[in-house]
């Protein structure tokens, strides 16, 4: 107790100086905490991104040829057909779901003498679970809808807006280029990374063959896998299989475009631990300079104080209860000022939730977290810094010897 009411009244003694020493310390923890939540905020933003999709999924898309090869010629255009879709179902046990995906040119829509322009996509009932689109009102394709060739179509809110305004959709008939589809749902475009499904329109792939694409050519496919799968294994022998049916060469990269959602996540996920190591390298270079300044203010105490080190020294005073009094204010100064600095950075945060991203109105920066780990770890840190900060003024206080001490202060 005597340590630190020794400490506390050298405090008071230099307050300028300890709170000047101190800030150092509390900028460096504020900004690491305010840095770490903005990256964190930025992380979930970007992966939202991702979750409308089912994570381990595969969009296939056709190309056009770069080599010849036996079958095919050089810029071939490569197009599938559902039976293909339905192989790699047979071929691949892992297929949770699977999607033809058909899309027209622009179209006209059109009723009640308002009309827009859209593309019409023709999918099965899974692309729902593939893309997870989300359904406002309504309800979304089903696999009666394909089996039954009915002419329905979930349509997105923009489209709604301007050719029902405030009126419910929900039964009834829209012309899509000169064919009349009854509308069963609305699509959800609550957020950044849905709002492209404002302008969409999605007819059951049977109905899309009947009165679009007779043919049944497809541009593009998808198929979502289980859990278990390796989706990196199945998506090259999936080029190598695609490549056997369709005659393209299987180094043809231009060929065929396979994007792998978990391989596109793992990217991003590889991206932000590398930020947030450059975000902690920058927190620890700041506060090691704050701790330079502690360690630059403790020399000068100990200098101060070399004729009072001098007399505790000569009256029985130990080089440890020496040692232990500088660095008992070198802690205290880096603990307070650490305190300070965490609890301004999390309150920082807790407002900028509240306050400054309902504002901005952004999805792209979800909630900005406080990263409990991130914050015991910078305590952690800060005690040990503290500690360093006093070792090397405690060691040459601890060497002081009282002659040494009453001589400087004739000196002085």
């Amino acid at each position: 107790m005597k340590v630190f009411r020794s400490v506390i009244q050298s405090i008071r003694q230099n307050r300028l100086r300890s709170v000047l020493s101190g800030f150092g310390i509390a900028w460096g923890i504020f900004l690491l905490i305010i840095f770490l939540g903005v990256g964190c905020g930025f992380k979930d933003g970007v992966m939202k991104m991702f979750n409308t999709f089912a994570q381990k999924s595969l969009f296939v898309y056709g190309g056009q040829t770069s080599t010849a090869t036996k079958q095919l010629n050089k810029d071939t255009q490569i197009v599938f057909y559902r039976d293909i879709v339905d192989r790699i179902r047979e071929r691949y046990g892992c297929v949770a779901f699977s999607s033809v995906e058909m899309t027209s040119p622009t179209l006209t829509l059109s009723c009640n003498g308002k009309t827009t322009i859209a593309s019409v996509k023709g999918v099965d009932a899974d692309y729902i679970n593939i893309r997870i689109l989300g359904v406002k009102t309504g309800r979304g394709l089903n696999k009666m809808d394909n089996y039954r060739q009915r002419n329905v179509t979930v349509i997105g809110e923009s489209i709604k807006n301007v050719i029902f305004g405030n009126q419910d959709p929900i039964g009834k008939n829209i012309d899509i280029g000169g064919i009349l589809f009854m509308v069963i749902g609305v699509l959800s475009s609550d957020d950044l990374f849905s709002i492209q499904e404002r302008n969409s329109v999605y007819v059951p792939a049977s109905s899309y063959v009947n009165n679009f694409n007779s043919e049944g050519k497809l541009s593009s496919f998808c198929i979502s896998l289980s859990q278990k799968a390796n989706s990196s294994e199945i998506e090259k022998d999936l080029r190598d299989y695609l490549a056997w049916i369709c005659g393209f060469d299987p180094e043809d990269e231009q060929a065929v475009y396979i994007s792998n959602i978990e391989t596109q996540t793992s990217v991003f996920e590889s991206l932000f631990r590398g930020l947030e190591a450059l975000i902690w390298i920058i927190g620890v270079c700041l506060l090691l300079s704050g701790i330079v300044g502690v360690c630059n203010v403790m020399l000068i105490t100990v200098k101060e104080r070399t004729s009072e080190i001098g007399i505790r020294k000569a009256v029985g005073a130990t080089s440890r209860s020496i040692i232990s009094m500088v660095m008992a204010e070198s802690v205290t100064i880096t603990f307070i000022a650490g305190f300070v600095g965490i609890v301004l950075g999390m309150l920082v945060v807790v407002l900028a939730n509240k306050v400054m991203l309902p504002m901005l109105d952004t999805d792209i920066m979800n909630n900005l977290q406080i990263n409990v780990p991130a914050v015991v770890a910078a305590f952690i840190i800060l005690c040990l810094c503290g500690v360093s900060a006093g070792l090397l003024p405690a060691l040459k206080a601890s060497q002081i010897s009282p002659v040494d001490a009453m001589r400087y202060e004739n000196r002085g």
